[in-house]
């Protein structure tokens, strides 16, 4: 995934503050690539520091514990998630269903980089541990749920608001679950481009399926 972009003019000298923020997130890209590469547990500040190219005492200017990087890092990385969202959906297509599917193919193509086939399942790890990873993840999976169902209630106007909240999660999930196989170096990692057509053809035919929605329905009832 891309990481935000710092806005700063070219011409000018850079102030303190752009420096600050500059040499932040040259921290924050260290630590992800450690992260991703040694996972949490061998994680330790002297390792970013030297990925970094910055002694110790220049990290602890800005982080005393490697628990307080992690944050901004979480943060960093579902902020650049919202950012290719909003990229996708506005290059994905004229109509609803065009943009659903562009995002849908976004995500599973997402799968496939080296850096979410690593770095998810760690996280999904340390949310068994950490308070604030639990609460970050949740944030991350329910901004991409509430992206979907924005999508999906465009495409079917007549769904109502739990049918597109349950829609929503059966995507989000469904593609979540494909990380382990499709993933980068795993096992059907080749039948990416295949499992994007079956997962486009299957959710949207979801959108306008009457017999699931209305066994849905039953169930609530």
């Amino acid at each position: 995934m891309s990481s935000p972009d710092l806005k700063h003019s070219r011409r000018a000298k850079a102030t303190p503050y752009d420096k600050g923020n500059m040499r932040l997130k040259l921290i924050l890209d260290a630590a992800k690539e450690v992260f991703i590469d040694q996972g949490y547990n061998r994680i330790t500040l002297r390792n970013i520091a030297q990925k970094a190219g910055i002694t110790v005492g220049n990290l602890n200017y800005y982080y005393k514990t490697k628990e307080d990087l992690l944050r901004d890092l979480l943060d960093m990385i579902l902020k650049s998630y919202v950012d290719d969202f909003e990229r996708v959906i506005a290059v994905g297509g004229e109509t609803p269903i065009e943009r659903f599917e562009s995002l849908v193919r976004y995500l599973i193509d997402d799968l496939n980089t080296t850096e979410t086939t690593k770095f998810f399942p760690e996280l999904w790890a340390l949310s068994n541990h950490d308070e604030y990873a639990t609460q970050l993840m949740k944030r991350m999976y329910d901004v991409e749920r509430e992206v979907l169902a924005g999508l999906i209630k465009e495409a079917n106007t007549k769904l109502t608001s739990d049918q597109v909240d349950q829609i929503a999660l059966f995507v989000s999930s469904s593609i979540e679950g494909m990380t382990m196989f499709v993933g980068s170096n795993k096992s059907h990692e080749g039948s990416l481009e295949s499992m994007k057509q079956i997962a486009c053809r299957c959710f949207v035919n979801l959108l306008f399926d009457r017999s699931a929605l209305t066994a849905e329905n039953e169930q609530q009832n």
